[in-house]
């Protein structure tokens, strides 16, 4: 399984804003300026591991670092092996890798009040397109992370290396990074709600 326990702080947060902004997520719900000398560089231990956790559930815990080949490999050979009776002709599509028929199916979801089997079928589908290096479901998945309530304090973070993987990969990175700068905000918003 690939090792992401140590990586660069800077993989796992989005730590580059989109030309014309000067606003970062430090990965921690806030969003601080960049030129902030307090933003910090160092190494981070990733909490969660692929070994922990069925194939089904990695959407919620790990960041597109944690994906080697044969990560991608189970992923794939989970969403094949799984015969579909409800969730419509998005779902299907989706699992047999239709980006908008999965980005679709992603969207019916919100709010994702309730992690389910349907919603871990959807996410997962979603997420191993994503994977392939395709930007836009990467950004819905960015979304939907944020916006969920997922288990655990790292929600931010998950969501941002999600922002940035697709940034890497998006054609148009400064329509991307604009479009992630909206979501940090509300993921920010987001937090903040569930804080009061």
């Amino acid at each position: 399984m690939a090792d992401v326990t140590e990586q660069p702080e800077c993989q796992l947060r989005l730590e580059t804003a989109p030309k014309n902004t000067n606003i970062v997520n430090t990965g921690h719900g806030e969003l601080v300026p960049a030129s902030n000398p307090a933003r910090s560089r160092r190494s981070v231990r990733w909490p969660f591991v692929a070994d922990n956790y069925p194939p089904l559930a990695w959407w919620q815990r790990l960041p597109p670092q944690a994906f080697g080949d044969t990560e991608r490999l189970l992923l794939v050979s989970t969403i094949r092996g799984i015969a579909v009776l409800r969730g419509g002709d998005d779902l299907v599509a989706a699992m047999r890798g239709d980006a908008t028929a999965a980005i679709d199916a992603a969207l019916e979801l919100m709010p994702v009040e309730e992690i389910t089997t349907p919603v871990d079928i959807t996410m997962t589908a979603l997420m191993c397109i994503a994977l392939e290096g395709n930007a836009a479901p990467a950004l819905v998945l960015a979304q939907i992370i944020g916006l969920t309530d997922v288990g655990h304090q790292h929600t931010s973070d998950l969501a941002a290396a999600w922002l940035a993987f697709g940034e890497r990969h998006s054609d148009e990175p400064d329509k991307f990074g604009e479009a992630g700068v909206i979501l940090l905000s509300a993921f920010e918003q987001y937090l903040n709600k569930g804080d009061a």
